[in-house]
């Protein structure tokens, strides 16, 4: 995640938020620090599992979720193309629906968590 906003700092690449083409300047502006912070989200997930946290898997869907509130945000203030806030929009429902059901309510993976929650 932090490579690539420094491969957009140096300008190399391309620059593209949900499957359009932007400039290097509306990537850094809007989607830099949506990048950083799920790169600290991401760490935090990997952290989690590595070490059997119980809470590891709220974190997984409160990233989807923040990818959701952050494109409906701005596109509701039209700081991005409304096609770039469907897509994220679409992406982040879709793996976090996902996410909900294989951690919510996959029998073996709610066991297992259940488990890690009354060691």
């Amino acid at each position: 995640m932090y490579l690539s906003i420094v491969l957009a700092i140096l300008d190399i690449g391309p620059h593209i938020m949900g499957g359009e083409r932007v400039t290097r300047e509306e990537w850094l502006h809007i989607a830099a620090s949506l990048v950083a912070v799920i790169g600290v989200l991401m760490a935090c997930i990997s952290y989690g599992f590595a070490t059997e946290k119980a809470w590891s898997r709220h974190v997984v869907i409160a990233m989807f979720g923040l990818i959701i509130v952050y494109a409906t945000i701005l596109g509701a203030l039209n700081l991005i193309h409304h096609a770039i806030m469907r897509r994220a929009i679409i992406n982040g429902s879709l793996f976090g629906g996902t996410s909900v059901w294989f951690f919510y309510f996959k029998p073996n993976i709610v066991a297992y968590f259940r488990e890690l929650k009354d060691r």
